[in-house]
């Protein structure tokens, strides 16, 4: 299921945990604060290795940081993608998954402490199997599904649930009947609902060129080729914002060529 393997180029938003934080080490929770603060910045400016390191710090000063957790597990999952060696890549999604692990375990009520693990989740299907991608496909969903309940308001979850749900309808007929043979089968997706929520995250982020690039490819799938032609003709109106925007505003111009 590619396109879950491509949400790595969401904008990176710093949520700061409200909860007190307690000296650790020789950092103050105030120290801590501005670190947090700075590594996002620095994403955001397309350092993802300053960026990393800043989080790692702050971890190993408050290893149950919330901000530190989940940004931390993204910018592994992304990292990772962009990696030639299979086991490289496995290694870096290896790392995501165990900081979203984390962020799940001591932050069980935040919403995108769920996100990051369907995320490095998604990741690992890259590296298994179609068995295991299959039983993956139904944690993936569950883990949204809550991020969704809980953090209703951010758009990264609908885009990701919507491509799920696209995802999952649209499976390749060789993996639709290696599902039949695996406990559970196939979970169940819904292309309405993709266009829903797809929809619903571009709303809430009219800005984002990955969202609708992500709605064009769901019409493609679908062979709803004249939404996909309106969809990418928007897009190549608008201006990148982050880092991996301009490939995509080339793949929107190859995709329209080819419709």
């Amino acid at each position: 299921m590619p396109r879950l393997l491509l949400i790595i180029a969401l904008p990176l938003l710093l949520v700061v945990h409200s909860a007190a934080l307690a000296q650790s080490g020789d950092l103050s929770s105030e120290k801590i604060k501005e670190m947090v603060k700075e590594a996002s910045e620095k994403f955001d400016k397309g350092e993802e290795e300053e960026s990393l390191d800043l989080f790692l710090k702050v971890l190993e000063a408050d290893s149950e940081n919330y901000d530190a957790l989940w940004n931390t597990a993204i910018i592994y999952a992304r990292m990772g993608y962009r990696l030639d060696s299979e086991s490289e890549m496995e290694e870096y999604f290896e790392k995501a998954l165990e900081y979203a692990e984390k962020a799940k375990e001591v932050h069980s009520d935040k919403g995108r402490s769920y996100y990051v693990y369907a995320v490095a989740l998604g990741r690992m299907t890259e590296v298994m199997g179609t068995r295991d991608r299959i039983r993956a496909a139904h944690e993936i969903g569950k883990n949204v599904s809550k991020a969704a309940e809980l953090e209703p308001d951010y758009a990264p979850i609908w885009h990701l649930y919507g491509v799920w749900h696209s995802d999952v309808a649209n499976v390749s007929r060789a993996e639709r009947a290696a599902a039949r043979l695996v406990s559970g089968g196939l979970p169940d997706g819904s292309n309405e609902k993709a266009e829903e929520y797809l929809n619903k995250a571009i709303e809430m982020d009219q800005e984002s060129i990955l969202f609708r690039m992500d709605l064009a490819r769901h019409f493609i799938e679908t062979g709803e080729d004249d939404k996909a032609r309106e969809v990418l003709e928007a897009v190549l109106g608008m201006e990148p914002r982050t880092k991996d925007d301009p490939n995509k505003l080339k793949e929107a111009e190859e995709l329209l060529g080819d419709l």
